[in-house]
């Protein structure tokens, strides 16, 4: 499958109009299951795998050895610093060793844990300038032959992005894009970002995972997020993200800035158990004309929102002006 730019139609005395070309290894393509897991890497080895996420077409069937040359990398990041160099062994020891959590439901309902190592062989030669890897043979459900519940993106975007938590909450967002919005319990949230154990303030988790990963996304990326807090008393029980786009035709009002410790595109609302009506409950309320709200399901994806091939083809010309033949 290769992706090309579309060309735009210049009219009778005007120069052709050149639109940036996206070639396949400018797209990111993985199971909702696996973005809704749990991964505890530094921002450095959420680029490496990226990279190589970027680098599988759809249509293999097997993985093989990959390399990701650590310049190009530096320069999709934007960064300068060669103590990537100096860290690309610690890179491959720690991706070897990290799992990667998965939670699902049997038919039944019950929840099952999965645990996995994403990648059998990760390689570093010293004076090489590249680290090699191969994915591991159970990765295979989560990054090849999708068909349906799957996300894709832009590696450019969540290369450049300054944090391991907004990596994350940007592929949160993207994997919710067409619904416009996303609801999390602030628990789940927390064990998705691997924060369970930092930021035990909520205030702190707010400030430095919350707002930090929207003001990057919003600097950074083709999509960006308000969200809400809502409280049972005074403590904090869910998250409600608002998803858009910046090539929407009607710029969405941010949400009022909370007095206390809200950002701009934040505000809380008080969960009463006399002040909540139908409209207030999860899964009710309609975010715009156009947009359905959905709770997640276990599997990271909304029962009604099946992806397929051709849908796939749709996403990417919708979403970057492409062709794909």
């Amino acid at each position: 499958m290769s992706y090309s730019a579309a060309s735009e139609t210049a009219g009778p005395n005007e120069p052709p109009v050149e639109t940036e070309a996206v070639d396949r290894s400018d797209i990111v393509v993985k199971a909702n299951q696996l973005i809704r897991g749990r991964i505890n890497w530094t921002k450095l080895e959420h680029r490496v795998v990226a990279m190589l996420v970027a680098q599988l077409s759809q249509e293999d069937k097997t993985f093989e050895m990959q390399r990701v040359h650590i310049s190009e990398l530096m320069d999709m990041a934007q960064v300068s610093s060669h103590d990537i160099y100096n860290r690309a062994e610690e890179v491959c020891r720690k991706l070897l060793n990290q799992k990667v959590h998965v939670r699902t439901r049997t038919e039944g309902g019950r929840r099952v844990y999965q645990g996995y190592n994403c990648l059998s062989t990760c390689r570093y030669v010293e004076g090489s300038g590249y680290i090699e890897a191969k994915f591991n043979d159970d990765m295979k459900p989560f990054l090849l032959q999708l068909k349906r519940q799957f996300t894709m993106y832009r590696l450019q975007n969540f290369m450049r992005l300054g944090s391991q938590h907004s990596m994350r909450v940007y592929e949160l967002i993207k994997m919710q894009e067409g619904l416009r919005h996303l609801c999390l319990s602030v628990e789940e949230l927390r064990e998705v970002l691997c924060c369970k154990h930092t930021y035990e303030r909520f205030s702190d988790f707010r400030r430095h995972v919350l707002e930090r990963a929207r003001t990057e996304i919003r600097d950074t990326c083709d999509t960006y997020y308000t969200y809400s807090v809502e409280r049972d008393g005074r403590t904090p029980v869910r998250v409600r993200f608002f998803i858009h786009r910046w090539d929407e035709s009607e710029t969405p009002t941010p949400l009022p800035r909370d007095g206390n410790e809200g950002g701009a595109g934040s505000c809380d609302r008080t969960r009463g158990d006399d002040k909540v009506g139908a409209a207030d409950k999860i899964g009710s309320q309609r975010p715009g004309e156009n947009a359905r709200e959905w709770e997640m399901s276990p599997d990271g994806a909304p029962a009604a929102e099946v992806a397929s091939p051709s849908r796939l083809l749709e996403r990417a010309e919708d979403q970057y002006n492409l062709y794909v033949s």
